[in-house]
């Protein structure tokens, strides 16, 4: 169902434009006056919204999507059901950017490195939403999302599988290019299918078109389900072979020779990335059975074979049986010999080879004992031999058992290895996500080791990947907030994790820790952003601005002196929807952080009968005065990787009224990048009333430090 651009959704969602339609539904940008934010919003066609049971599907999966918190999965932030005006939506995060599908457009295909680049940060998101139980359906270059910074997101989680309930022919329409073999065979799927549809995406990728394609849409669902999966090199010669192999591994028609889970295919684009060559891969691939291999003597006798039954099967009558005759018997009879043969001469060779590994063992055994034994002799004897040559006793069990002192410290192993004699030596340390236990052994020498030997090892540093909170509970940040941002940091140095800070006042978590960061991890390729806090905003000299709207001008007048802000004016206006004596707006925005004492404009309702006045609290009965600057600043400040490259910048004027200096925020806190050129540019800025002179601010709000200072002059408008 369309909507009007302009149009209010449930007093919270101010439609702006259509940006988009597909099978389902329409897609607007609008504004959520609540958050004071930019979102997308996705309403649902009208053909859908009457049909009761696909709508609670729709709401099912909407709901599951919306607990789904990944820098790489595109945000479900509200879903909205209206029943008197059949409006059904879902509020999602707003990315500026395009579409992976338009993305390969532009760029014809991708090489190597940049499809893995993207394909990574695309499966991190679908890796998550496997974890929580959530399979997509319809992964396609269409649904992921590419920004200006680079950055990828997956959309429209969950959504699938209300669409595949029903017979919706845009959607298959649409993703017919992608569907794997279970889903159009049965309409069956489970997380392979989602490997399978991203297959054939990251092959449009790298070689600009699709795997399978037709003229019609059935044409392609027979294509996916009878043809040979093509490869990769056959159009881009040049393509990493361990990416070719993987694609192909994603793109098989059996679900159980795939990848399993997403989180194979990643390691081993990871894998490619250091191996472009893929030998890692080595004896991994399923059987190409479209390449030519010659037939083994067994395989083109069975094939002849095969032949003679189908010659004889076409001169019978319509029976249920094929009669073999002599010569079959006897070549059947000769086959059952062969295979009897084959299977007693295994037989016989694994007794052999039982036999030797007894044979072996006592002569160890009994070679073990007789050496204890000659140790108890005079020690003159001992030496001499000794001297004569070196005695080494090789313990082949010893073999077996190194394995098991992974994960073991350095003092279990040693005991553990106690009957040989062997001592441990740390030689190196390193992070590791499989034994995260610091001080663990995490790998040892691999040469042959002997009985008195010193064996080095490899110990635990920790855990190679830092978790700062649950994904599944991203709004638990107390742990995180307890963690000083040093602290932190110097674990990332360790790790060689980059990292940006920017700082933000905060009222609740203490100076110099962590508020937030923008992923739950520090796995992924994505930059870690780190929120620190900069303490309290009033200890810090700024004031926090208040919700105001709905209060009466009493209560917004306390609001205002416990927050520190000065009431500048009230201008009355006659309104209907809002009571007399009512706030319907303020100057300042709610939630920002401004210097106290500044000064904050009401606009109050007056009535639906009322008159439209107004009432000044700074400035006298002359009216205001005003001054203007058009100036250029350079906002400084290290740029090095690891170092804070963001700065909260405030402009503010300052007055001298009544032997008091007084401050007006001219533009609120914002965030810059280090070196940027700030435009300062106000044309009307107010004064007050008989001050000729003012004092403009470029302020660092996160140290109230003054950047730079301009005087402007101020008179009286004419």
């Amino acid at each position: 169902m369309m909507v009007e651009l302009g149009q209010l959704l449930d007093e919270r969602y101010e439609i702006d434009t259509l940006i988009g339609q597909g099978g389902m539904s329409y897609v607007y940008r609008a504004n959520d006056r609540k958050m004071g934010r930019e979102v997308a919003i996705k309403v649902l066609k009208e053909e859908y919204c009457e049909d009761e049971d696909f709508i609670r599907k729709f709401q099912n999966e909407a709901q599951a999507a919306a607990k789904l918190n990944h820098p790489n999965i595109v945000a479900v932030y509200d879903i909205v059901d209206n029943p008197e005006t059949k409006l059904h939506y879902i509020v999602m995060e707003l990315v500026e950017g395009i579409t992976l599908k338009n993305y390969i457009k532009r760029a014809g295909r991708m090489d190597s490195q940049e499809t893995i680049a993207i394909a990574l940060q695309a499966a991190a998101g679908i890796e998550l939403a496997h974890k929580m139980g959530i399979v997509h359906r319809d992964i396609k270059p269409q649904n992921i999302i590419v920004d200006s910074e680079g950055n990828v997101k997956v959309a429209d989680f969950g959504i699938a599988r209300a669409a595949t309930q029903q017979t919706v022919n845009a959607t298959v329409m649409g993703s017919v290019h992608y569907i794997s073999p279970e889903q159009a065979r049965s309409g069956q799927s489970d997380e392979r299918s989602d490997i399978y549809s991203f297959g054939c995406t990251m092959y449009e990728m790298l070689t600009g078109q699709v795997p399978y394609d037709g003229d019609t849409s059935v044409s392609v669902v027979f294509a996916h389900l009878e043809n040979p999966i093509p490869h990769v090199k056959e159009l881009v010669p040049d393509v990493y072979p361990a990416l070719d192999m993987a694609v192909y591994k994603c793109m098989q028609k059996k679900g159980k020779l795939r990848y399993q889970h997403i989180g194979e295919l990643m390691e081993d684009l990871r894998k490619a990335l250091k191996d472009p060559s893929g030998s890692f891969m080595s004896g991994e691939m399923p059987e190409d059975l479209s390449e030519t291999r010659v037939l083994s003597p067994r395989e083109l006798n069975q094939l002849k074979h095969r032949q003679k039954l189908r010659k004889k099967l076409a001169h019978l009558d319509d029976t249920d049986a094929l009669p073999l005759g002599d010569e079959e018997e006897d070549e059947t009879s000769f086959h059952m010999t062969k295979i009897y043969r084959v299977i007693a001469g295994v037989c016989i060779l694994l007794i052999i080879v039982l036999v030797l590994i007894i044979g072996r063992n006592m002569f160890s055994f009994f070679r073990d004992s007789r050496t204890a034994l000659e140790t108890t002799q005079p020690l003159e004897q001992t030496a001499t031999e000794t001297e004569s040559g070196t005695i080494n006793i090789t313990i082949s069990a010893l073999d077996n058992l190194l394995p098991n002192i992974l994960g073991k410290t350095v003092e279990e192993a040693e005991d553990y290895l106690g009957a040989y004699n062997i001592h441990l030596r740390t030689t190196k340390e390193s992070f590791s996500d499989q034994y995260p236990t610091e001080g663990t052994i995490i790998a040892y020498q691999k040469e042959k080791i002997q009985s008195g030997s010193t064996l080095d090892v490899t110990v635990s540093k920790g855990a190679e990947t830092i978790r700062f909170y649950d994904p599944a509970t991203p709004e638990k940040l107390d742990a995180l907030h307890a963690v000083k941002c040093d602290t932190l940091v110097e674990a990332l140095e360790k790790r060689k994790i980059n990292y940006k800070i920017q700082d933000a006042f905060s009222e609740t978590v203490p100076l110099g820790n962590i508020i937030s960061t923008n992923k739950p991890d520090t796995s992924g390729t994505s930059m870690l952003i780190i929120t620190r806090s900069a303490g309290s905003a009033s200890e810090n000299g700024m004031a926090l601005v208040p919700e105001l709207r709905t209060l009466s001008e009493d209560d917004a007048q306390t609001a205002l002196e416990n927050a520190g802000l000065t009431l500048d004016g009230i201008d009355y206006v006659p309104d209907e929807e809002h009571e007399e004596n009512t706030v319907i707006d303020q100057s300042l925005t709610p939630g920002s952080v401004v210097l106290k004492g500044t000064t904050i404009s009401l606009t109050i309702s007056s009535g639906s009968d009322g008159e439209t006045s107004q009432k000044s609290t700074v400035a006298d009965s002359q009216g205001v005065w005003y001054g203007s600057i058009n100036t250029a600043v350079k906002i400084g400040g290290e740029t090095s990787p690891a170092a804070d490259t963001r700065r909260i910048i405030l402009i503010r004027l300052c007055q001298e009224i009544d032997g008091a200096e007084r401050y007006t925020t001219l533009q609120e806190a914002r965030s810059y990048e280090a070196g940027t050129e700030l435009q300062v540019v106000i044309p009307n800025i107010k004064g007050a009333a008989g001050i000729g002179k003012g004092t403009v601010e470029i302020v660092d709000a996160s140290n109230d430090t003054v950047i730079a200072s301009y005087t402007v002059n101020f008179a009286p408008r004419s």
